[in-house]
């Protein structure tokens, strides 16, 4: 499943990135990288853009176009992540101020 399919509130492992490799090298600067744990804590107008929120408790914004290219493992609700006890913090101000947990 690709990134760009999630909806707001879904929990997911980040699998492929497969963009080219100085876009690639960027978002692993920021975070976005293979077996990483994300929620997508909101998505923009007409899915252009989403809000991607690390266990790190940072946040970063990537394009559609981006997230069509990252594909992921969506978590179902209950699933227990397999790297230990990560969680995500109680809200997300460093984006959206909204609470997402």
């Amino acid at each position: 499943m690709k990134l760009s399919e999630l909806e707001r509130g879904q929990k997911a492992i980040i699998k492929e990135i497969n963009l080219p490799e100085e876009l690639k090298q960027r978002l692993h600067s920021m975070g976005l990288v293979k077996d990483e744990l994300i929620h997508i804590c909101r998505v923009g107008f007409l899915k252009g853009s989403f809000y991607v929120k690390f266990v790190s408790d940072s946040c970063i914004i990537i394009s559609k176009n981006e997230a069509d290219h990252i594909e992921v493992e969506l978590l179902k609700k209950g699933h227990q992540y397999r790297w230990g006890q990560k969680r995500f913090a109680d809200n997300c101000m460093s984006c959206c101020g909204d609470n997402v947990d």
